[in-house]
């Protein structure tokens, strides 16, 4: 006998390695294991509440796979996915905190007065005078 099973040509080609109960790894799965990797190899090991969030997107993106091969609506899990893994790495702004320069003339103006200190106005005269 041989080692393969399927008959020439019509092999399935392993893309993903094969781990608990015989079951490849979804794409999802993959590409948030590597992202996961890429963080850790940035910020180093993740330490406190991020290993858990790790653990979370994980087991998230797990369910995102089982749940498009039953062709269950996933979008749900996905947004979570999503917000798990900006509290891993969380995005950085390119024009920085400061940038107004896509703000119009009217909104800087509207963002200048209510950032400014509230002036307060004089007491109006009128029929209290002699309290």
């Amino acid at each position: 006998m041989t080692d393969t099973i399927a008959l020439p040509g019509l092999d399935i080609p392993g893309q993903n390695p094969v781990i608990r109960g015989g079951f490849g790894q979804g794409p999802t799965e993959s590409e948030t294991r590597a992202a996961i990797e890429e963080i850790e190899a940035d910020a180093g090991e993740l330490r406190g509440a991020k290993r858990t969030i790790k653990q979370l997107a994980i087991s998230l993106a797990i369910s995102v796979d089982k749940g498009n091969t039953k062709g269950r609506a996933v979008a749900q899990e996905a947004g979570q996915l999503f917000e798990m893994m900006r509290h891993l790495a969380p995005p950085e702004d390119p024009a920085g905190p400061g940038d107004e320069s896509n703000l119009t003339p009217e909104t800087k103006r509207l963002l200048d007065a209510l950032a400014a200190p509230a002036q307060l106005d004089a007491a109006p005269e009128g029929d209290a005078e002699g309290l």
